[in-house]
């Protein structure tokens, strides 16, 4: 089974706890803090592998987890690295987050990585927070959970050339006597039932065809094979549109329009079927396609590389119900999770993040007053006149 789409879930790895330490000694009983800082959690990255065809390694994956980060040590050791995991797909897969349909990027060369999903960053250890005023610090930082996301790998293959054509227009027979392919040939409809990929040596170079199983009127709303094939035809510079009558080229034009306007501004022969066995026919459709690929412009797989979204900070709001303010914020959340409000110092990792977001300004905006409660993603808070506290 030829698999070229799949959807799975990414998680990069949890960063390392930091680790609340004092340092002692023989003769040095009150050495002062020492904590070490925990390790980053491994980030998960996609990356081309030639050897691959099909996404079909990935059928069955539910989840990928890349390694978390070491705990911190005492004598402010800090703890191991979690290892990068590197999911490995064929040359020409189309990377998009599920949820939001964001187009991620591309794999085109062996060379190629794209990060997923970022490992957590490790917590600090108490050694981080020596300062004259506090000279043993009892607080630690917790370790970044690492980025969750769901993707979806969509393949997209890297050919130079599309065969396509209604059922029984010749398809298979034109790939196998332009090709070393081997395809399944019969005079039923729908014999192609996935994507054949075939290799014609010029003496020059060589060049990568496909046959697309059949479309025919009606396709791009889901009837016969439906549409979705014709993604293994984007890359293509040339497509040969292969006829039985007249007539099938509009229904053929038809359909590559109703997919995407760009098919039909690529190069274009028309081929007929009762050509196939036609020696000369066959040897000038050979030279057509050899003449085509001796320049430069077909040396690189074409990019289908859309306009990225810029990534900002989601701003914060504040919900008003009763005498409570819930606060909002995914970005506040995640660094209040690196916070272990049972330990005695919890404040000096807390206040830095209330005036990173501006979170005063926003609560007295919303009209909060001292005494008022606050919730924070499901954590309590009092507010007081210049601050929060953690309401135990």
């Amino acid at each position: 089974m030829f698999i070229d789409e799949v959807t799975i879930k990414v998680k990069g790895g949890d960063g390392g706890p930091g680790a609340l330490s004092f340092h002692r000694e023989k003769y040095l009983p009150k050495g002062g803090p020492d904590g070490g800082d925990g390790g980053k959690g491994g980030d998960v990255y996609v990356i081309g592998d030639e050897n691959l065809e099909t996404l079909n390694f990935y059928r069955s994956k539910k989840k990928l987890i890349a390694q978390s980060g070491s705990q911190g040590q005492g004598n402010k050791k800090s703890g191991k690295d979690g290892v990068d995991l590197y999911i490995r797909v064929p040359l020409g897969t189309c990377v998009y987050n599920t949820d939001t349909g964001r187009f991620l990027g591309e794999i085109l060369l062996p060379s190629d990585k794209l990060l997923v999903a970022r490992g957590g960053r490790g917590g600090r250890g108490n050694s981080n927070f020596l300062s004259n005023k506090y000279r043993a610090p009892q607080v630690a930082e917790k370790g970044e959970m690492g980025e969750e996301v769901r993707i979806t790998l969509v393949l997209k293959a890297i050919t130079d050339v599309a065969i396509i054509g209604l059922p029984n227009s010749g398809k298979s027979t034109l790939l196998s006597l332009l090709t070393n392919a081997k395809p399944k040939i019969a005079e039923y409809p729908f014999t192609t039932t996935e994507p054949v990929f075939g290799t014609f040596d010029t003496g020059l170079r060589l060049i990568k065809l496909v046959e697309i199983p059949a479309i025919i009127e009606g396709s791009y709303k889901g009837l016969g094979l439906g549409n979705k094939f014709l993604k293994h035809a984007e890359r293509a510079s040339l497509l040969i549109l292969l006829l039985e009558k007249e007539k099938d080229l509009e229904i053929i034009k038809t359909e590559l329009s109703f997919y995407s306007d760009n098919l039909l501004t690529k190069d274009i022969i028309i081929f007929y079927k009762d050509d196939i066995y036609d020696t000369d026919k066959l040897e000038t459709l050979k030279n057509k396609i050899t003449d085509m690929f001796t320049t430069f412009r077909y040396s690189t797989p074409i990019s289908l590389e859309e306009e990225r979204l810029s990534i900002e900070m989601e701003s914060l709001s504040v919900k008003r119900i009763g005498e409570t303010f819930y606060v909002f914020s995914k970005d506040l959340a995640k660094d209040l999770r690196r916070i272990d409000f049972t330990q005695r110092d919890h404040h000096l990792l807390l206040n830095p993040l209330i005036r990173r977001y501006g979170l005063l300004d926003a609560l007295k905006r919303s009209g909060a007053k001292e005494g008022d409660k606050v919730i924070i993603e499901g954590v309590p808070f009092i507010m007081l006149e210049e601050r929060i506290k953690y309401e135990f």
